[in-house]
């Protein structure tokens, strides 16, 4: 059983700022890195489907580490994970920093995304640890302001990082991203010791007896199959897959329609999600599920006028609701998913979450693009409505499922 001083993040604010401060840095080097990258090789001469399988191979290495990632945070103290996927991440940025080369650009992907993964999970997990179970979502809205931020101003940086100062420059100032957090994270490790006392102290390793007869590998699934998460898993992968869409098509159409800066779509929908994260703890701590529905379905509406008179204001109005809806359902997700769960498992069942997100994700953006070949490129916000309204479905669907899951766990604890 891990010691008070490294076992878990403590309660206080400048533990929350530090892990904020982070994951603004962690979010910041992954979209400016699956931004910039294809943009690079697209400037010199290589093909789109290169650009593809650059932000292929690290959404492919993070979504395997999803799982591995969660297993390690549940057994391993959180301070000492989180400083390895760091250095790993560095690791990842520096090698290419010092060799300039197409096939050392490839393989540090593997390092990215694997650090990637297994950092913000550990993250979520040290923040949810860090308070009471009244108050989760409300520090988990705020640490996802971090993510918002880097979501807003990742791909504008890495775009101006590599007209102004060019490919070498753009890996080492992510490089130096990631040193200043292994330093912010060392100093808070330092805090952690001196102030051990008021440590929120939990041990790292599962609690429950092991059952015997059990080996390695029930030990590692087990936690994956707990009835109470499934719920959660269905409604995290609809919950990406209006992301995945948009992510990959919108700026596509946007080209393709003449309105003028797309981009904006992400920006006012990173700003959305930022102020709903900052403002919206009491919703985030709520213990009502079925809020996740509407919130869900919010961004129908928006992409219901954007289909019906695309143009640069709908686009906006779109993005509006994708952010309201992005904004609110995540913490409030993590948050439902940590009071449902034995708090032993948090690091397996949110890497868990991960997982069935990245996996929305991609394959949201991989139909998206069958359908679009298949129909039209003029029809991409109708598409992207009918991509919004399957979330939705899939969301309701997560919640009769978990009606009947969680009514059958409160009469298992009632005959207890």
């Amino acid at each position: 059983m891990a010691d008070g001083s490294e076992s878990k993040v403590g309660s206080s604010t400048a533990t929350l700022v530090v892990l904020v401060i982070v994951t603004f840095f962690t979010s910041l080097y992954m979209k400016g890195l699956n931004s910039g990258i294809p943009y690079y090789y697209d400037r010199i001469g290589y093909s789109a489907t290169v650009g593809g399988t650059f932000v292929a191979v690290f959404t492919l290495s993070a979504t395997v580490m999803r799982l591995i990632g969660g297993q390690i945070t549940d057994h391993v103290r959180h301070m000492r994970v989180l400083l390895a996927s760091l250095s790993v991440m560095f690791f990842g940025v520096a090698l290419p920093a010092v060799w300039d080369g197409f096939a050392v650009a490839m393989a540090s992907r593997v390092l990215q995304g694997s650090g990637f993964a297994v950092a913000t999970n550990v993250m979520t997990v040290a923040v949810a640890g860090s308070s009471s179970k009244r108050h989760i979502g409300k520090r988990l809205g705020i640490k996802g302001a971090g993510t918002s931020l880097g979501t807003m101003l990742g791909a504008l940086v890495s775009v101006w990082l590599l007209d102004d100062a060019g490919y070498r420059w753009f890996y080492v100032f992510y490089a130096a991203l990631m040193l200043a957090a292994l330093v912010a994270v060392l100093w808070l490790r330092r805090s952690r010791r001196r102030h051990a006392a008021e440590a929120d102290i939990a041990p790292d390793a599962p609690s429950r007896p092991k059952a015997k007869g059990t080996g390695w590998i029930h030990d590692f699934i087990a936690p994956f199959l707990i009835p109470e998460a499934a719920p959660f898993m269905i409604i995290s992968f609809a919950k990406r897959i209006p992301t995945g869409f948009c992510v990959a098509f919108i700026l596509v159409f946007a080209r393709h329609a003449s309105i003028p800066m797309g981009a904006s779509f992400f920006v006012v929908a990173g700003a959305t999600t930022l102020v709903l994260r900052l403002a919206g703890g009491k919703v985030f701590d709520s213990d009502r599920s079925f809020l996740l529905l509407p919130l869900q379905s919010v961004q129908i509406l928006g992409f219901i006028v954007f289909a019906l008179f695309p143009s640069y204001a709908t686009l906006l109005v779109a993005a509006l609701g994708y952010g309201i809806s992005v904004g609110t359902t995540s913490p409030l997700i993590k948050a439902l998913l940590a009071k449902a769960t034995p708090k032993e498992h948090w690091g397996a069942v949110n890497g868990e979450l991960f997982f069935f997100s990245d996996i929305g994700k991609a394959t949201s953006a991989f139909v998206g693009g069958l359908v679009i070949d298949a129909l039209t490129k003029t029809l991409i916000p109708q598409i992207a409505l009918g991509a919004t309204i399957l979330s939705s479905l899939l969301t309701a669907v997560g919640l009769l499922v978990g009606r009947f899951v969680w009514k059958g766990a409160e009469r298992s604890q009632c005959a207890r």
